[in-house]
């Protein structure tokens, strides 16, 4: 599942925001925790605790390429069979970026696909929406 959002801000700014993964409680109700495990830089591993009807605990690795992009695949978690995905920032002209959200996630046998489409498919824009009131706040 893909959603894309013009954010005022330069890409350095949602960059930033984006891999600032310690402060997402902050703006981002359903995270109760993640806590970046070890790495620095272009490579992290990320423990997130995230409330979605139920608490579920997983781990990520992420992997920056400085203003441009950024990506994970699941290293553990609980109920994830699947998720990987990432952000893409395009300049669109000045103090302007296209930020694109790519997600893969299969649940397993515990959550039909059609389901978690769905779920996705309807916290998606809302996510969004926060991540760019977030960035464009702290610029």
């Amino acid at each position: 599942m893909t959603e894309s959002i013009i954010i005022n801000v330069s890409p350095k700014v949602i960059y930033e925001v984006a891999l600032d993964f310690e402060k997402y409680p902050e703006f981002l109700s359903d995270v109760k925790q993640a806590t970046i495990q070890n790495g620095k830089g272009k490579s992290l591993i990320v423990d997130f605790d995230i409330k979605v009807i139920k608490s579920i605990q997983y781990t990520l690795k992420v992997t920056g390429n400085p203003y441009k992009s950024i990506q994970w695949d699941l290293i553990k978690g609980e109920l994830f069979k699947k998720n990987s995905g990432g952000w893409v920032f395009k300049e669109e002209g000045k103090g302007k970026t296209e930020a694109t959200y790519t997600v893969d996630i299969d649940f397993g046998l515990f959550v039909p696909s059609m389901i978690t489409s769905k779920l996705i498919g309807s916290n998606l824009p809302s996510m969004m929406k926060k991540f760019k009131e977030r960035a464009e706040s702290l610029a």
